[in-house]
């Protein structure tokens, strides 16, 4: 499918300057996105009648200490996608931005939330309970929840790094399947949650414009 293809890469070599450009451009491009999340979740998520508990969610255990594995695209995000090729960042930041708005939409026109988290998370009181409690608090009342933002963006920045980065296609997947979990676990998400966040993200990638103008190498960066 088209949003796996692979061009190779013939942009001049990775510089500070760039990286660090790139780096500041996604962070900021986060915090303003989550400021959004946030604004729309304290203004529409009371409202939710819709809980995206399924039975098989029943099998997954409550494991809040991945939150170190949920909170890793804000952690290496930004690093990683500061390595890639001028034209990879614009293709991540464009297709971004398009499903924070649709995902913002979904979630004003249709509010969802989870089913409520254990109380007693058993974690302590060192500084994985303390990230954690912080995580749920910040994320009340429990909605936005389907689609999955987190997902969406993950797997999104999962494709972005494939582009650049094929041979390191193991770790990447790796890494993406381990937030998806720590979604799961930590019980910020259900599985529909997870379902519609990947659909969301595939179909803009897929849906989105063929760029037929020729690449500095000659090439055809159309994805």
């Amino acid at each position: 499918m088209g949003i796996f293809n692979v061009t190779v890469p013939t942009e001049p070599t990775l510089t500070w300057a760039r990286f660090f450009r790139q780096a500041l451009g996604l962070a900021i491009v986060m915090m303003s996105s989550l400021g959004c999340y946030l604004l729309v979740l304290k203004w529409r998520g009371g409202a939710a009648h819709f809980r995206t508990h399924m039975a098989w969610d029943e099998w997954i255990p409550f494991e809040p200490a991945w939150v170190w594995a949920y909170l890793l695209p804000y952690l290496i995000g930004p690093v990683a996608l500061g390595l890639v090729r001028p034209a990879t960042f614009r293709w991540y930041i464009t297709r971004g931005l398009v499903i924070v708005a649709l995902s913002l939409l979904i979630f004003t026109v249709v509010p969802t939330q989870i089913d409520p988290r254990p109380s007693d998370h058993g974690l302590g009181t060192g500084l994985t309970a303390k990230v954690y409690e912080q995580m749920v608090a910040i994320d009340e009342p429990p909605a936005n929840a389907a689609p999955s933002l987190h997902v969406s963006l993950t797997f999104l920045l999962g494709l972005a790094l494939y582009r650049d980065f094929p041979r390191w296609w193991p770790v990447i997947l790796l890494a993406v399947v381990l937030v998806w979990m720590a979604t799961l676990f930590t019980r910020q998400h259900h599985l529909l949650d997870v379902l519609t966040g990947v659909g969301l993200a595939c179909t803009v990638a897929m849906l989105w414009p063929r760029d037929r103008t020729p690449s500095s190498g000659g090439g055809k960066d159309n994805e």
